[in-house]
C-alpha cells in the first residue's frame, strides 16, 4: 500500500518519533511512505495526497487547505488517520494545558480556536492513532476508532544509542542527574522532583544536576553553584550524547494534570536505550512500562521522589543493574522491529 504522511508539528523531535519513525516502519513492511511537512497553511498541497491509500495528519488543525485535502480524499475512498501525540484535541481540558493562565485574553481564545480546530480534523478523519491509552480514551468520546501506537526508536536513533552505550564511560565518584526540558512549559513537571533534588544535593557533595534545555530553576539551586550546570537545547543527537553522560535520568510530570497524564514513556525510552536507569512520576504510561525497582524507579510525592534518588546515588552497583534491565526491556519494547511488528498487527484494523 501507499501511505502519505503530512505534519503539521515543526518541533523536530515529536515529528520524528510520530512521522519519520513510521515512515520507516510501513517501509519495513513493504509499504511505500511519503512524508510532507504541512507545517503551515501554504505548504498544503492536495494534489500531493492524491492517489494514496491512506493518508496520516499528524497534529494539523483545520483550514480551508486542509479541508479540501478531506475532500478530495473522501470522493477517492482514501482512508484518512489523524494522530497526535498531545491533549491539543479537547477544548474542555484546555486549562490544563502549560503556559495558557499566563496568556492575554486575547491570545487565551485564538489558542481555544486552534484547539477547536484540531478537534474538526480528528473528527473529519476515519480512524486516530495516538501515543498513550488516555489520548485513545479522548478520542474514543468523540465516536472516532482510536488505535495506540506508542513512540519508539527509530533505526538511526537505535543505531547511535548503541554506539554511545557501548563506549566506556570515565570512572569518577561524581554522580550526575540530568532532566532534558524540550520546552519552557515544564516548570511545573520539574517541581515535582525539585524538593528531594535539593536534599540529595545538600546531603551527598559528589552529586550534580544537569539540565539540558529551557527550564526555570528555582532560586534555591544556585546555593550549589558549579554542582548546577545548565546546557543548551539541542537536536537529538546531541540530547543522546549529552545523556550518556549521565548517571541518574529525571522523567517528573506534574501529577493530577490531564495535559501530563497524556505525555507518553519516551523520555523512560531514551534513557533506557542509553543504559541509564530512571526516576519517572507515577502516570500511566510509566507506570505502564517501569516495573518499580527493576528497570526503573516511580516516585509520587516528595519522599518517594528522595527516597529513589539516595537508594541510586548511594549504590552505583544498582544503578547499572537497572540500567542495563532498563536497556534490555526497551530493545525488547521499543526497538524499530518491536514497532513494526505492533504495526502489523494494528494496519488491519486501522484501515478496515
Amino acid at each position: 500500500m501507499r501511505f502519505f504522511i503530512a505534519s503539521g508539528c515543526s518541533i523536530a523531535t515529536t515529528h520524528l518519533y510520530r512521522c519519520a519513525h513510521l515512515a520507516e516502519q510501513l517501509r519495513a513492511l513493504g509499504h511505500e511512505a511519503e512524508i510532507a511537512e504541512w507545517f503551515d497553511d501554504t505548504r498544503i498541497d492536495s494534489a500531493r495526497a492524491v492517489g494514496y491509500d491512506a493518508i496520516f495528519l499528524y497534529r494539523l488543525p483545520m483550514s480551508p487547505h486542509l479541508a479540501r485535502v478531506i475532500e478530495e480524499a473522501r470522493q477517492t475512498g482514501v482512508r484518512l488517520i489523524f494522530d497526535v501525540d498531545d491533549l491539543i484535541f479537547e477544548p474542555d481540558l484546555v486549562h490544563t494545558q502549560r503556559g495558557i493562565d499566563r496568556l492575554s485574553a486575547a491570545e487565551q481564545e485564538q489558542h481555544l480556536a486552534g484547539v477547536r480546530r484540531y478537534l474538526q480534523t480528528l473528527e473529519a478523519c476515519d480512524a486516530v492513532t495516538v501515543a498513550t491509552p488516555f489520548l485513545a480514551e479522548l478520542a474514543t468520546q468523540h465516536r472516532k476508532p482510536a488505535f495506540v501506537h506508542r513512540n519508539a526508536l527509530g533505526c538511526e536513533m537505535l543505531a547511535l544509542a548503541n554506539r554511545l552505550h557501548a563506549q566506556p564511560r570515565s570512572q569518577s565518584d561524581r554522580v550526575v542527574i540530568g532532566y532534558g526540558s524540550g520546552t519552557p512549559t515544564h516548570d511545573a513537571d520539574f517541581q515535582q522532583a525539585a524538593g528531594a533534588l535539593r536534599l540529595i544535593l545538600d546531603r551527598f557533595p559528589n552529586t550534580e544536576l544537569w539540565v539540558v534545555g529551557p527550564l526555570a530553576i528555582p532560586a534555591e539551586f544556585d546555593a550549589f553553584g558549579e554542582c548546577v550546570r545548565r546546557f543548551p537545547l539541542t537536536d537529538w543527537p546531541g540530547w543522546f550524547e549529552s545523556a550518556r553522560q549521565f548517571d541518574i535520568a529525571l522523567a517528573p510530570l506534574e501529577l493530577e494534570n490531564a495535559f501530563c497524564q497524556a505525555k507518553s514513556e519516551i523520555k523512560f525510552v531514551e534513557a533506557a536505550a542509553l543504559g541509564l536507569p530512571t526516576i519517572a512520576s507515577r502516570t500511566e504510561p510509566y507506570e505502564d512500562v517501569i516495573t518499580d525497582r527493576e528497570n526503573g524507579l516511580l516516585a509520587g510525592d516528595e519522599d518517594e521522589w528522595g527516597a529513589a534518588l539516595t537508594c541510586l546515588v548511594e549504590e552505583p552497583a544498582r544503578r547499572s543493574e537497572i540500567g542495563a534491565r532498563a536497556r534490555k526491556n526497551v530493545l525488547q519494547r521499543y526497538s524499530p522491529d518491536a514497532r513494526t511488528a505492533d504495526l502489523a498487527e494494528l494496519l488491519p484494523r486501522l484501515l478496515a
